[in-house]
């Protein structure tokens, strides 16, 4: 089996039939199977996936414990040699599994490697891409990054549904940590680089438009359960920095300038003003230069500057349309 492809589903009924025709419609001589995690689904989600016909489709239902235990329990099960995730309400365009697997069997060195993502949000009123630089088409053929720290960060390319993994490399590594509710992708990403180099192909082969439909569906509720579960900064790298032989490399700051400024945006959307303004003055230096980044390497030094903040940051998103 060359392919096991692992899908957490949660009342996913909406377009779960979308997203397992984009993986059984693939054209590919490669051999895969797809397994589905039903993390405890309320909706009509199981009696989909049992009504399809396809023979190389597992279902395991579970209790509720989030997408991360599903991903865990998926690689358990999976008998592939490489392990893909896709989101129940996203999509891969034809050609997925053909290149990510070709492209692995050709370079044993790289422990993964992602697509290019096209992101469709506000009800297909604003089309982005990731990296930013797909849609201008600057790098045309498939390459091994060489620095991932520093490419991750200014480009958060990595996206859960967008890379393909070598199975051993993900058992090896112990999965993705279930206490992290929050990011918890993004550290499983920089984790993983430490086992290897990563590819990179560009060319946006998944889509990503399930976002409106979760904004339907009770966006504000679902936020406010990532804002109270952000960790402080030490927490979410704790297994990162332990792969490090001895010095964090130079670029490994520019990480957690990124990381850093959005689990402080959350903390500081949850009302955790103490902690979320130690950890401004500890790694505001490393920011991403947006906006809120901005807003808060100025707001940090007092803390009345940084209630005001948490005020207008709350009345923000508490009024989004």
């Amino acid at each position: 089996m060359d392919l096991s492809v692992i899908i957490p589903v949660y009342n996913a009924a909406a377009l779960l039939d979308r997203c397992l025709d984009s993986v059984f419609n693939q054209k590919t001589r490669y051999t895969y199977e797809v397994i589905l995690v039903d993390d405890g689904s309320t909706d009509n989600s199981v009696e989909l996936i049992k009504a399809r016909n396809e023979k190389n489709i597992i279902l395991y239902k579970q209790q509720n414990a989030g997408p991360a235990a599903a991903r865990n329990k998926g690689v358990e099960l999976a008998q592939g040699k490489y392990v893909a995730f896709l989101d129940a309400d996203d999509y891969w365009e034809d050609g997925y599994i053909k290149e990510t697997v070709g492209f692995l069997d050709e370079h044993p060195e790289c422990v993964a490697v992602t697509v290019g993502c096209k992101n469709i949000s506000s009800l297909g009123r604003r089309l982005s891409y990731n990296p930013v630089w797909l849609s201008e088409q600057v790098v045309k053929e498939p390459y091994v990054i060489k620095d991932f720290f520093d490419e991750w960060a200014r480009n958060c390319f990595v996206g859960t549904c967008s890379t393909t993994i070598r199975k051993e490399v993900v058992v090896k590594s112990g999965g993705m940590r279930t206490d992290l509710r929050v990011s918890e992708d993004y550290e499983y990403w920089n984790y993983l680089s430490t086992f290897g180099q990563w590819g990179l192909i560009p060319k946006a082969l998944y889509v990503s438009d399930g976002g409106d439909l979760t904004w339907s569906l009770g966006w504000l509720n679902k936020m406010k359960r990532r804002w109270e579960n952000a960790p402080a900064l030490s927490v979410w790298e704790s297994r990162i920095v332990k792969r490090f032989d001895k010095l964090m490399p130079a670029s490994y700051r520019t990480v957690q300038g990124r990381v850093s400024r959005n689990l402080t945006y959350c903390q500081l959307l949850s009302g955790r003003l103490s902690l979320s303004r130690q950890e401004a003055l500890k790694y505001g230096a490393y920011f991403i230069k947006d906006p809120i980044g901005r807003l808060m390497n100025i707001a940090k030094y007092t803390p009345v500057t940084w209630w005001l903040l948490a005020k207008f940051l709350r009345y923000r998103e508490y009024h989004r349309k």
